[in-house]
């Protein structure tokens, strides 16, 4: 029954992408799209329960006949040409260089033979791969669900250059099938085959409706990657040289990842996950439709990084290298708090925020510790759910009032009212209790209790975070006087998506003190059990702070019950009174053509104009994006070097 529900996961996207593709009436191609996603919704959580209760500690594995080993290795080598074939095709030579380098790279991967004749276990699920499997499977079919109705609607507006709906599916759904795949797989090749897999995908996304700009970002984010790419192979190619090892579980059970690889590793998860400095192209995929923002940024393109991350890291020995590891993920976070500081763009605030946080999660993964390792979990689960509603509600309002600037959304919970409902539930449940991303940035800031300089940098872009965040929230609620809400329409898939996430953050936020304890802290402590330098007092020195916890958000959400039935059901519109303007409102076209900002000038006494304008704070006079942008990639590739000579030197 395993076998079959995996075997459905990995597959069942391919032939229904295919057919997506291949079927014209759009009502046949839908109904075939809702199929998908519920069936890869109902397949990836009963792979999750079955494979829970496999008598081997709860990890399942499928292996197969040794002799099998080509197979990984042809379909390595397959994608590895495609994106050759690709890249030949848009004419960019350093992808083609790194193509033909990685298909060099897996040749040798397959010649160099494993040192001892076991059996070749393809993939492993274990509880790290559970809760990837559960954030792939539910966020990326709600998203799929989604893009039915916003493609429709997007359809109306994309130039002549833009590719079909049926192209725009079969990679869409391709991608929760390759992302499935990439996090059960235990062999390197088939690990590095669904990696590439997902580069494609990206870069077919990216580049759906066409155009110059969508082109360029596209090729941008496919030469990123596939430097990635050609680093993992290097990786998998030394590791095969140095000990024959051809899994993670020998590398990891046997403790024999030399630190050479590990970093190798570690440099290719930055440039999946977008981390500075290689956020370039993940800002650039901003172009790419809705759907496809939601899918990169909370289910499948980025997650892929930071879980190959958090799989090699746990009980490394090397403390200097997983420190500066520590240091790369701690600046990005910062730095990307305080660009999306900065930003007016929604996309591009969300998009900062998702590569801030995927920081924080890398720098919990360099912690090394068990405290740190039940953070990066919980920032994993709980903002793939926050990040994928919020992406869906800013392509929903973007769609309606044809813009992404947060400075003319105010009104917005007037004009849609249920999706600005929607949105201030996704940005609360980023920085507010019950939810679970304000407990996980507590506890990463209590597991760098020990260490000053990371704890700086997790106070301060908290801190930003909470900035960037409130920010946005107030300029929602500007709604004005109207005694009457308007009933927003949307399509049934939309708002049936937008419904669905909204259940996932409220359900999480209620249960986030029990997740906790029941999953993410077991999960840690079986990760570290074996490892003897660990200390394990800071990780219960936190846990005593669960039930105590438990009680202060139970109270809270007690508390805006009470509030809830005691005054807002009981709120009039009599209640209210019109405001005092001071003065006729003046006509801005009439009084300056150049005004490019928010105003309610106003005529005072004598006619004078009084000039009075609403605007967030961006600080854009002494923050530069370019200039900061540039300085923080200089400093992570001071990182990155350092990290990579100090492999070098104790290799």
């Amino acid at each position: 029954m395993t076998e079959t529900m995996l075997f459905c996961l990995l597959g069942l996207p391919l032939v229904c992408g295919t057919l997506a593709w291949l079927l014209k009436p759009a009502a046949v191609r839908n109904s075939l799209i809702v199929f998908c996603a519920l069936a890869v919704a109902v397949c990836g959580v009963t792979l999750v329960v079955l494979s829970a209760q496999s008598p081997d500690n709860g990890v399942w594995t499928f292996a197969v006949n040794p002799e099998f080993e080509w197979v990984g290795s042809l379909l390595e080598a397959l994608m590895v040409a495609i994106i050759l074939a690709v890249a030949i095709k848009i004419r960019n030579l350093w992808i083609i260089l790194m193509g033909v380098v990685q298909l060099l790279m897996v040749i040798g991967c397959y010649l160099v033979k494993p040192a001892e004749h076991h059996d070749l276990i393809l993939f492993q699920i274990d509880n790290l791969a559970r809760i990837l499997l559960l954030v792939t499977c539910i966020v990326g079919s709600t998203i799929l669900i989604f893009a039915i109705g916003y493609m429709k609607q997007h359809q109306h507006h994309v130039p002549p250059t833009a590719g079909s709906l049926g192209r725009f599916f079969f990679f869409f759904i391709g991608f929760l099938g390759f992302m499935s795949g990439l996090v059960v797989s235990n062999n390197l090749s088939f690990f590095s085959f669904f990696w590439e897999a997902t580069t494609l995908c990206s870069y077919a996304l990216i580049g759906q409706d066409g155009g110059p700009a969508r082109r360029i970002n596209a090729t941008r984010a496919l030469l990123i990657n596939s430097f990635g790419g050609m680093l993992l192979i290097f990786a998998i190619l030394l590791i095969k040289l140095q000990i024959g090892g051809d899994s993670f579980a020998e590398l990891i059970e046997n403790n024999t990842l030399t630190l050479v690889p590990a970093v190798l590793f570690c440099v290719a998860a930055f440039t999946k996950s977008a981390l500075f400095p290689f956020q370039s192209w993940l800002l650039g995929a901003m172009v790419a439709p809705t759907p496809v923002s939601a899918m990169l940024h909370s289910a499948t393109m980025v997650k892929a990084g930071v879980y190959l991350v958090m799989r090699i890291t746990p009980g490394f020995g090397d403390q200097k290298a997983m420190l500066m590891v520590a240091i790369a993920g701690a600046l990005t976070f910062v730095g990307a708090a305080l660009l999306a500081c900065t930003q007016s763009n929604a996309k591009k605030v969300l998009a900062y925020s998702t590569i801030s946080n995927l920081g924080l999660v890398v720098a919990c993964a360099g912690l090394n510790t068990p405290l740190a390792y039940a953070a990066g979990l919980a920032i994993i689960s709980f903002h793939a759910i926050s990040k994928g509603l919020l992406f869906l509600c800013v392509g929903n309002i973007e769609q309606k009032i044809g813009s992404r600037d947060i400075e003319v959304m105010d009104g917005l919970l007037f004009k849609m009212p249920f999706t600005s409902r929607i949105t201030l539930l996704g940005m609360m449940s980023m920085l507010l209790p019950p939810f679970g991303m304000l407990l996980s940035k507590w506890l990463a800031i209590e597991a760098t209790i020990r260490s000053p300089l990371l704890f700086i940098f997790m106070v301060i872009g908290s801190a930003l975070t909470v900035f960037f965040w409130t920010k946005w929230i107030g300029r929602l609620q500007n709604t004005g006087y109207h005694e009457h809400m308007p009933k927003e329409s949307m399509a049934f898939s939309v708002r049936l998506s937008l419904s669905i996430m909204a259940l996932l953050v409220v359900g999480s936020g209620l249960f986030t003190m029990w997740i906790f304890v029941n999953f993410f802290s077991p999960m840690a402590r079986e990760v570290f059990s074996s490892y003897t330098h660990i200390n394990w007092e800071t990780f219960e020195e936190a846990k005593q702070f669960y039930h105590p916890s438990l009680i202060i958000f139970g109270s809270m959400i007690f508390a805006l019950i009470v509030y809830y039935f005691a005054f807002w059901r009981r709120f009039r519109p009599s209640s209210v009174r019109l405001p005092f303007l001071c003065g006729e409102n003046v006509d801005i076209s009439q009084v300056d053509e150049t005004k490019d900002v928010r105003s309610y000038d106003f005529h005072s006494i004598y006619d004078r104009v009084e000039h009075t304008v609403i605007a967030s704070m961006y600080f854009r006079e002494i923050i530069s994006e370019e200039k900061t942008t540039r300085y923080l990639n200089w400093l992570a590739w001071l990182i990155i070097i350092a990290l990579v000579g100090l492999s070098i030197a104790n290799r």
